[in-house]
């Protein structure tokens, strides 16, 4: 869904500026030179643009007093608010006013985009936590927007999908996003992790049983499959199934069909299913741990969820809204991502993905003394410190390169690798790391990438 975003900015350059960057990144942009005309257009047009940013200084009125002078629909639309002259009273005094945010000057445009992608149109107050674009939480980097694109084009035609990534990457809320987008809310949408049940138990949570089927059925049970009937089944984990419950499946997804422990009755099912590992399953076949036949039949649709790792213009997405949840959640805690906070997640590699992310993020909030979340917060004290080095002694300062070197060299080599993972086409990597093609350029001329 493309945002609109109006723009209220009375420099020539910085207006021109912005407004050419949100469009190079897909916003669709309309720009007022002063307060007046913006309130004279807002009152005599329908349209109302999903978020506002603002000056706060303007030629003919001052930001806070132009929020309360355009029609209610603009006043519930979240404001940014950017200014050169910040005070930490005058940034209280906003938010308390019902901004949704406050940028300093010289502005950090990459922060105002990520900001502006977490805002969706249906926002109901400014004063509200944001919600999130598109129906599937994810994130807004190219490989992301390409699986959002994949999920729209299935819609209903679909039965069988397998989802593939690291453990912690967003596989459960890619399936869930999927059976939204094919089935809707309403529709059952069941959960089963393979590798949490024990091998025993199994086979009987599936496909149920019937009273007195074995020692302590005491009741009739329904299996997982009944109970997603006219929904979506998700198989977590499949890869770590017993070979024998394999062949058992593969009976019913071809017949459709289960029979409960205990009973000769096979009962017809009408349901989806969504198979996810974080293993390779052709391996699996090789090393004969995988039925090869069963594997054929759920490898009809395969989607990929990449790591974080492969993906870091999500991770200020995502704190983003781990943050804006714990807001709505402790409205009397509210807690914020400074630049400082930002930059110390970019430079982790989140080996455990989003899940990893998430945890930080509330253990930060938990840990925060005041409103802004620092970025010793987010620190994990279980982990190695990012500026060291294997065989490098703590306390050495010697051997430790500036940060600024560190993380130039860390991101050329980055962006290195996704130019070569996208055979050198500059448009293909943009949209890949989620920039434009001008950003793109940019960072190579800096990085001095031929």
């Amino acid at each position: 869904m493309t945002l609109q975003v109006a723009l209220i900015e009375d420099d020539p350059l910085m207006g021109e500026s912005l407004a050419d960057r949100l469009q190079l990144e897909g916003f669709v942009c309309r720009w007022w030179r002063g307060g007046a005309d913006a309130i004279d257009d807002a009152h005599a047009g329908p349209q109302v643009p999903d978020a506002i940013v603002c000056d706060i200084r303007l030629p003919d009125i001052e930001g806070p007093e132009l929020m309360g002078r355009v029609p209610p629909q603009w006043q519930s639309r979240p404001w940014i608010f950017i200014t050169g002259y910040a005070t930490n009273a005058q940034r209280e005094a906003l938010l308390a006013r019902g901004a949704a945010d406050f940028f300093s000057k010289p502005l950090d445009m990459d922060r105002l985009i990520r900001r502006l992608r977490t805002v969706h149109p249906e926002s109901a107050t400014p004063a509200e936590a944001p919600t999130f674009v598109g129906a599937c939480p994810l994130g807004v980097s190219g490989e992301i927007r390409r699986l959002h694109a994949t999920v729209a084009r299935l819609g209903a035609n679909w039965d069988s999908v397998l989802i593939t990534g690291e453990s912690g990457a967003g596989k459960e809320e890619l399936a869930r996003c999927l059976h939204r987008e094919s089935i809707g809310e309403a529709a059952p949408f069941v959960a089963v992790n393979a590798a949490s049940l024990p091998e025993s138990l199994i086979e009987a949570e599936l496909f149920g049983y019937e009273k007195g089927a074995f020692t302590g059925a005491t009741r009739t049970h329904r299996g997982k499959f009944e109970q997603a009937h006219g929904g979506t089944l998700f198989l977590d984990e499949i890869g770590d199934m017993p070979q024998a419950l394999q062949a058992r499946l593969l009976r019913v997804l071809q017949d459709r069909q289960v029979t409960r422990l205990g009973s000769e009755q096979a009962l017809p099912v009408q349901v989806r299913l969504i198979f996810a590992t974080h293993k390779r399953l052709n391996h699996e076949v090789r090393a004969a741990r995988f039925r090869e036949d069963l594997y054929y039949r759920i490898n009809v649709v395969h989607l990929r969820v990449p790591p974080l790792r492969e993906r870091p213009e999500d991770v200020p997405w995502l704190a983003q809204r781990f943050v804006d949840q714990w807001n709505r959640l402790h409205p009397g805690s509210r807690r914020q991502l400074g630049t400082e906070a930002e930059q110390a997640l970019m430079r982790r590699a989140w080996p455990g993905n989003v899940r990893e992310l998430r945890n930080a993020i509330e253990r930060a909030c938990l840990l925060a003394e005041h409103e802004r979340i620092e970025a010793s917060q987010l620190r994990d004290e279980e982990a190695p410190e990012e500026h060291e080095h294997v065989g490098q002694r703590p306390g050495d300062s010697t051997q430790m390169p500036r940060l600024e070197e560190f993380l130039r060299r860390q991101e050329k080599e980055f962006i290195r690798q996704a130019l070569q993972r996208h055979d050198f086409q500059i448009g293909v990597t943009a949209d890949a790391l989620g920039i434009s093609r001008k950003s793109l350029w940019e960072r190579m001329k800096r990085l001095e990438i031929n």
